[in-house]
């Protein structure tokens, strides 16, 4: 039986530990980050896949030839891995090696989704990091930070010349791609996935000893490293060492917080959720509109729908998705309006931002500074985790502010008989 004073000791000792790595980081000057500062520290191919790319180029401006390559062939254990797949030995050429960002397969994209048709011949995509040697091996790289996954993504990638191609899938944590993505084929054997958090940290601190002390290119790399530990929750090794080792005695308390985070956070989404929703039914017209929750916040498309109260039955409606902070588009909340059934009245307006399942007419909630506002990102939890500050105010009258606009707007474009009378189905 698990006592609360122990998960209270064991917190009071990690968040000494959090406080002790939080001075240092201060001291060393880490908060500091030029990807942060402009941005664009969670953006896949313009940041991180570029990145990687330039290091892993024996062409690239780094000017250091294959040695960067040569690690991180290493690190992942490519030659080997190779093997597994294909049964066949093969050493990757790094000296020669050419790198690309965003390789379009040739030919379009089939996903052969149709009924009675196998999604394992699936081909075409664009692979985020591409490497190809002077023998004709090949190493894909599909890089994820936030975005889900596309339809039978990877098993199109391993279907791209099998024999010399291996497919790495690259996140945060070293997860599986969702199963709507790899189709049949098995992580470890028909691709590998390799992660942020140790592969590429490590691959990346095997490259600074090869880099002289004081040049731009280790500070650049430094820079990096910083971000990717921020991305990954990641502490420096001493650290590490003195949170795992105060986990491990106590290691059913450790157990019991990792059980119930999760549950914690769904929880403060929640409560945003219904907050939203409060302050929507204070803004939008009671006469026109019922508000209410839709999927749980478990769900990846969790949201809230607002009713026309006009209307017997949901052919298009209100939503604001997802609340969850995965679902489409990386989890970004948006506010649009759902065509149900291909309803006449919404296929006469414009698109707008137009994405799957009905969703045609879509705008995304964002920051005073323009950012997408996800609930699953770091700073924004530590928001959701103080309801009387005023940053949660802030967000909160952000999301809804941007909610009624897009609601005003299209109560113009619609037709007025839309929230005053009972159209027929004919009519819908």
């Amino acid at each position: 039986m698990i006592e609360i004073k122990d998960v209270r000791r064991l917190l009071k000792g990690t968040k000494k530990i959090i406080d002790h790595h939080e001075e240092l980081t201060i001291a060393k000057g880490e908060h500091f980050n030029l990807f942060s500062v402009l941005n664009i520290e969670t953006k896949e191919n313009k940041t991180h896949s570029a990145f990687l790319a330039e290091l892993l180029n024996p062409k690239g401006s780094h000017k250091m030839g294959d040695v960067f390559l040569r690690l991180f062939i290493d690190v992942i254990d490519h030659n080997e891995n190779h093997e597994i797949k294909t049964s066949e030995k093969s050493n990757f050429k790094t000296d020669k090696a050419s790198v690309k960002v965003e390789y379009t397969i040739p030919g379009k994209i089939k996903l052969y989704n149709k009924e009675g048709e196998d999604k394992s011949k699936a081909t075409g995509g664009r692979i985020d990091i591409y490497l190809k040697d002077s023998l004709g091996n090949r190493i894909s790289i599909e890089n994820k930070i936030h975005a889900s996954d596309q339809e039978a993504q990877i098993q199109r990638y391993c279907n791209h010349e099998p024999e010399k191609n291996t497919v790495y899938y690259l996140t945060l944590k070293g997860e599986d791609p969702d199963k709507s993505s790899s189709i049949n084929l098995k992580s470890n054997k028909d691709f590998f996935n390799i992660s942020y958090r140790t592969t590429i940290i490590n691959w990346l601190e095997l490259c600074l000893k090869e880099v002289s002390n004081f040049t731009s290119l280790r500070e650049a790399i430094n820079q990096y490293i910083v971000l990717i530990k921020k991305l990954t929750n990641t502490m420096n090794s001493k650290h590490d060492k003195e949170l795992l080792d105060l986990m491990m005695a106590n290691i059913e308390e450790s157990s019991f917080i990792a059980t119930n985070y999760d549950k914690a956070l769904n929880r403060l989404k929640q409560n945003f959720r219904k907050n939203i929703i409060e302050v929507l039914k204070q803004k939008l017209n009671p006469d026109f509109y019922n508000i209410e929750e839709g999927n749980s916040i478990e769900k990846k498309n969790s949201q809230i729908w607002i009713h026309f109260k006009s209307k017997p039955q949901p052919y298009f409606l209100f939503g604001v998705e997802s609340f969850s902070g995965s679902g489409f588009q990386n989890g970004n909340l948006f506010v649009g309006l759902i065509n149900m059934h291909n309803s006449s009245i919404i296929s006469k307006l414009p698109d707008e931002n137009k994405l799957n399942y009905g969703w045609r007419q879509v705008r995304f909630l964002k920051t005073k500074d323009l950012n997408h506002i996800n609930l699953s990102h770091k700073y924004t939890i530590k928001i959701l985790n103080n309801k009387t500050s005023t940053s949660y105010e802030n967000l909160l009258n952000r999301c809804c502010d941007q909610i009624v606009c897009f609601v005003e707007d299209y109560e113009k474009k619609l037709p007025k008989e839309v929230f005053i009378n009972n159209l027929t189905e004919n009519d819908i």
